[in-house]
């Protein structure tokens, strides 16, 4: 079953195709669907559609978002110890009055009704202190030179000498040094690694380009890279990057999805509240 499905005409993309109809599905599990069942839908379209027109089942470009909360709550209200007011969190989080209003194609993810629900989901919260990251997924193609373009699709803070993207770890050809990588803040990306004291090193400072407005990164452009390993299983490298602004909004075709049980998400006691 799909959670959520997304159509759009070929004269909508950057370079139009037309007479083309795409169709975007999310499924319930996992983010894509078989090809047999890609199929299955196309054929089982033909009899509602115009004989010109060429329908595409094409996979869905999540964008995964993160928080990182920061809980303070007063102790004299609740038995719950920090693991409780976490576990309340998180099941808010996971509600259809939070999660439920961003998984979708199109979706926004409105900071002040986060916040706002993280208050609300036990009565000795104080307050809060949330940011939110967003995370793309990249597959590597092991053992052979290509080009990588991430598209976040919406505009990135930058702040020279503060990084605001960066990348889970890899290997490199000809190397077992584990690098990362992130952007400099002027519109590079440069790796870099942690040497036997845990100092940290840059190691290229043009692995690759960012612009911060489009949202995009593009890697292996200029010189093709190869990826030997990643350190996350299924050849995967995760990209995450801070927003411009506090809220999130996805263009239609992209489809947002908060990943609460990736959120960091920490409870203190509130020492600025007078016990009562």
């Amino acid at each position: 079953a799909a959670s959520d499905v997304y159509v759009y005409g070929g004269q909508e993309l950057d370079i139009p195709e037309y007479g083309r109809v795409f169709i975007a599905v999310k499924p319930n599990t996992g983010e894509t669907i078989s090809n047999v069942t890609k199929n299955s839908i196309v054929k089982s379209l033909d009899d509602f559609r115009v004989s010109s027109i060429e329908v595409i089942i094409v996979d869905p470009s999540i964008l995964y978002l993160e928080l990182d909360t920061t809980v303070f709550y007063n102790d004299t209200r609740t038995i719950k110890d920090n693991a409780g007011i976490i576990s309340a969190v998180q099941s808010t989080l996971n509600s259809t009055t939070v999660s439920g209003s961003i998984d979708k194609f199109g979706g926004a993810a409105r900071f002040s009704r986060i916040i706002t629900a993280i208050d609300a989901a036990d009565t000795a919260i104080t307050r809060n202190l949330t940011s939110i990251k967003m995370r793309k997924e990249i597959q590597a193609v092991i053992s052979t030179p290509a080009s990588y373009e991430i598209c976040f699709e919406q505009a990135l803070q930058f702040s020279a000498g503060a990084a605001s993207v960066g990348s889970s770890g890899f290997t490199l050809l000809g190397d077992t040094t584990t690098y990362y990588f992130e952007d400099n803040g002027i519109g590079s990306i440069q790796t870099y690694y942690f040497d036997s004291a845990g100092t940290k090193t840059i190691a290229d400072f043009e692995f690759g380009t960012i612009d911060y407005v489009k949202g995009e990164i593009k890697i292996g452009y200029t010189t093709a890279v190869t990826f030997t390993s990643t350190v996350l299983p299924g050849d995967e490298i995760h990209i995450r990057s801070l927003p411009l602004g506090q809220d999130v909004v996805a263009k239609k075709s992209v489809y947002l999805d908060l990943d609460v049980d990736n959120s960091k998400i920490s409870a203190v006691i509130d020492t600025n509240v007078l016990s009562s």
